[in-house]
């Protein structure tokens, strides 16, 4: 094991504590460029969640697994203890001393009896075995759990934070992805601890506005559609320039843009893995709350007119802030610590 690092505290930052990045001007450098950053983050969603879901076909199983690995991280991060990758998943077995069921089921918005039966599904498959009040997975669960591709297409996303922010005085130099992807390694529990304490949130805050993650997934295809359009039409200054959008208007002049060819069930199935016959019918219901139009080709558009856009917008802020602030956290980590690679 790594020697241990007092992670809670950060004593692991450099003395000049002038030199962590602000969180509010990372968010404004990036908000700057808001197409960009977000197009980034979108494809890093869309990517990881294809991921997710060909794990179990089951969003709501995933993310009961990522939330104990997430509690077995919290931990090791409190007795100041962190692992390579390579340390993490070289261990014969992880435990849990104990889990809360309606915690669980509040965190993760799952009705508790679901919990429970997913954790006994687990079980089934040899996943993890209980004993008493303990949990232990065994090794098998490794080939569920490593995050070999979410660690370089997160790597990636991060990559193209910097470029967005290397000509800012307070920043310097942008990163390289591989230089991203050997502190991920390196420090793995340390950045996977916040990379979860940002993801798991995100994921259910989309469930309550979509009922599941399925149906937000197939809502996201449509919209990555839009938006790839609405950042082509910037680029042929079809629209002025990237300063006219910003937080407030960016998901109104999404759902605004003028889409030539929308998607068509089979193509959505094909980039989100999800068979087309739940893609029907999770269709079915973004189309009955007016959040997707249909055209005569059968492909699909975003809608104004559903009520529930207004929370989709409301949700949208607030990630952006959780993303920035995840951002400005990693970078210094990087940065201004005495993490070195």
């Amino acid at each position: 094991m790594t020697d241990p690092i007092d992670i809670r505290t950060k004593k692991n930052y450099s003395e000049n504590s002038k030199n962590l990045f602000n969180k509010t001007s990372v968010y404004e450098y990036l908000e700057s460029e808001i197409l960009n950053s977000w197009d980034s983050w979108g494809k890093f969603q869309q990517q990881w969640c294809n991921n997710a879901f060909n794990t179990f076909k089951d969003y709501d199983k995933y993310l009961l697994l990522i939330y104990l690995f997430r509690q077995i991280m919290q931990s090791h991060a409190d007795k100041f203890q962190f692992f390579t990758i390579k340390e993490f998943y070289s261990k014969n077995d992880f435990v849990l001393d104990k889990i809360n069921l309606i915690q669980i089921s509040h965190d993760l918005k799952i009705p508790k009896e679901t919990i429970r039966r997913k954790i006994n599904e687990f079980q089934d498959m040899q996943i993890l075995k209980r004993e008493g009040k303990q949990i232990i997975f065994n090794k098998t669960v490794i080939e569920h759990q490593i995050p070999n591709k979410s660690i370089i297409s997160l790597s990636n996303f991060v990559q193209k934070q910097t470029e967005l922010l290397k000509d800012k005085d307070f920043f310097g130099d942008p990163l390289t992805q591989n230089q991203i992807q050997m502190f991920f390694e390196k420090y793995f529990t340390i950045f996977w601890l916040r990379f979860y304490k940002l993801q798991i949130p995100f994921l259910t805050a989309w469930k309550e506005v979509f009922k599941d993650l399925e149906t937000w997934n197939v809502w996201g295809v449509i919209a990555l559609n839009h938006q790839y359009k609405l950042k082509k039409n910037i680029e042929k200054n079809i629209l002025k320039n990237n300063e006219d959008l910003n937080e407030s208007n960016f998901y109104l002049s999404l759902i605004k843009t003028t889409v030539d060819h929308g998607v068509n069930a089979s193509s959505i199935a094909d980039i989100s893995q999800i068979p087309r016959a739940t893609v029907i019918r999770k269709l079915k219901w973004l189309k009955k709350h007016n959040l997707l139009k249909k055209n005569n080709k059968k492909e699909y558009f975003m809608e104004a007119k559903g009520k529930l856009n207004k929370k989709i917008n409301n949700n949208f802020k607030e990630n952006r802030s959780h993303a920035a602030s995840f951002v400005t956290d990693v970078l210094d980590l990087i940065k201004n610590s005495k993490f070195k690679i």
